[in-house]
């Protein structure tokens, strides 16, 4: 077994995912503008809509796969976090979906672990990103 040591693979992130972050932002601010003279309404729109900002954003920004000797580190913002084994992983599929998962694109990679759980993630260099964990635990299947 070879052992990569700190490879951070960050997410792909889709087009759309992006323009929603910047549609939104307009939004946010145009809202700010439009009822700046009702307080109550101002300060329920900046709570509420700037925290789904917030929480957008730093999807966007801190959404990566990092291997970590015989760990694999999932971080998907402030949301999820996850440490998985790479003995554990069984299988790896490529997949486009739109499930809810730690990744910005549709384009995805599954990661079986266990009998039955499936996490699908997007890292930007797929193909060295499965090299590593094959690397890793050479009996992972490729589907």
């Amino acid at each position: 077994m070879n052992c990569v040591s700190n490879r951070v693979y960050k997410s792909k992130v889709a087009r759309w995912y992006i323009w929603f972050c910047i549609v939104m932002t307009i939004t946010f601010f145009g809202s700010i503008y439009l009822c700046y003279k009702s307080t109550w309404v101002l300060l329920i729109n900046i709570v509420l809509f700037g925290i789904g900002l917030i929480m957008m954003y730093d999807m966007l920004l801190h959404t990566d796969y990092t291997i970590n000797g015989e760990q694999l580190h999932i971080r998907c913002g402030y949301l999820f976090r996850m440490n998985l084994p790479i003995s554990k992983i069984t299988e790896i599929t490529h997949k486009s979906t739109i499930l809810s998962s730690p990744a910005l694109s549709a384009k995805r990679i599954g990661l079986r672990y266990g009998k039955k759980n499936w996490i699908y993630i997007s890292p930007k260099d797929q193909e060295n990103f499965i090299s590593d964990l094959k690397n890793i635990n050479p009996d992972i299947t490729i589907s």
